[in-house]
């Protein structure tokens, strides 16, 4: 190649040289600008550190300039060469030591639980002893029989066998709704999901509640249920001396002497606290028998127990409920919510409300024993 050929290659590698001398005089000129300006700027931060060490302050030692030295610490020849992008220098000992920071000082974030403790609901009610139906009828007929007489020996051939009778009553039953109801705001509820579930658990318990003392107490009058402690048949087999767990045995045998099984009990929590407590006069419980079953749920003497709150603390039904009752679900236990109430519309007010219907038929009234324990 030529001189002529190499001239258009040496003109080009010389403008490109000279383009990268340009863009590197730019850079160490931004430098040197930033440079004298953190310098003037370190100057009247310098003279403002004087001012308060000479009010009893300890910053600097006297003689030390702050800008002068920042600007040694500086790799002004790195990022001329380009070989560093970036610098930092350090003024050790620039700031005196203050007091440190603790949590005494500095207020810390707590994390909120968006979950809503509160009362819990019922392990196991009355409703969970009875066979459940649903219904769609507002009110059940059933029929009742009794029996008279009882089978006999034929002592001769020819003579006359014994003969029974037989009576029928027709009863009637009517559903009955539990209800209860609470406002709030449709934006509260909207912005917590936790509240609303809270609220609709804590519906449904008040439901189970009444229910629970409806099933075992209701009188019957007006719109009440006729209840199964209203029915049921009065404990008969208490003797001298019995204490809580006697009692308790005993009246499970008066289910079996009316040919039932017993299926359940039904006391408060301090009456099973007294039955699994009793102590004989040395000390020693005198319930040796297991007080769970294999399915975890509690037992006295061999019949498992619901511990309800709506039974009376010395109060206590026994039954064989599979055949002694029939509970009716006209409508299960449900929480609705509207604005349909007075002005809440307006309001952005909501009506949460919870309700079932139902109806309590007794059968067999003798399946049923109903009592009390005798004072401790």
């Amino acid at each position: 190649m030529n001189l002529e050929e190499l001239k258009p290659v040496l003109r080009e590698f010389t403008d490109a040289a000279n383009k990268k001398i340009d863009a590197a005089n730019q850079r160490v000129k931004a430098v040197e600008e930033s440079r004298d300006a953190i310098v003037a700027n370190l100057r009247e931060l310098e003279q403002h550190v004087a001012g308060q060490t000479s009010q009893g302050g300890a910053v600097r030692s006297a003689g030390h300039s702050v800008g002068p030295e920042l600007v040694r610490s500086l790799d002004i020849d790195g990022l001329r060469s380009s070989v560093a992008k970036t610098t930092r220098a350090g003024l050790a000992g620039f700031f005196a030591t203050r007091s440190a920071i603790t949590s005494d000082n500095l207020p810390t974030l707590a994390q909120r639980d968006p979950t809503i403790y509160g009362p819990l609901s019922r392990p196991s009610s009355v409703r969970d002893l009875l066979q459940v139906q649903p219904t769609a009828a507002g009110a059940i007929e059933y029929v009742r029989g009794s029996r008279a007489g009882a089978a006999g020996i034929q002592a001769n051939e020819g003579d006359a066998k014994a003969e029974l009778s037989m009576s029928w009553t027709l009863e009637t039953t009517h559903v009955r709704t539990i209800a209860c109801w609470i406002p709030a705001s449709r934006q509260i509820l909207d912005d917590q999901v936790a509240l609303a579930e809270y609220i609709d658990l804590e519906l449904r318990d008040a439901l189970r509640l009444t229910e629970d003392s409806q099933l075992l107490a209701g009188d019957g009058t007006g719109s009440n249920i006729h209840g199964l402690m209203t029915k049921a048949t009065a404990y008969n087999r208490a003797q001298v001396g019995d204490k809580a767990n006697d009692t308790m045995r005993r009246a499970v045998t008066q289910i079996q002497l009316a040919r039932g099984v017993a299926s359940g009990i039904v006391i408060n929590p301090v009456a099973l606290e007294r039955l699994e407590l009793e102590k004989d006069g040395e000390g020693r419980y005198l319930s040796t028998f297991a007080v769970t079953d294999s399915n975890g749920r509690t037992v006295a003497w061999r019949v498992p127990v619901v511990v309800s709150d709506a039974m009376t603390e010395n109060g206590f039904l026994v039954g064989d409920f599979a055949r002694a009752a029939k509970l009716y679900d006209r409508q299960e236990a449900t929480v609705e919510v509207a604005t349909q109430h007075a002005d809440f519309f307006s309001r952005n007010l909501v009506a949460i409300l919870a309700e079932e219907r139902v109806a309590l038929a007794v059968m067999r009234p003798d399946l049923l024993v109903r009592g009390e324990f005798a004072a401790p």
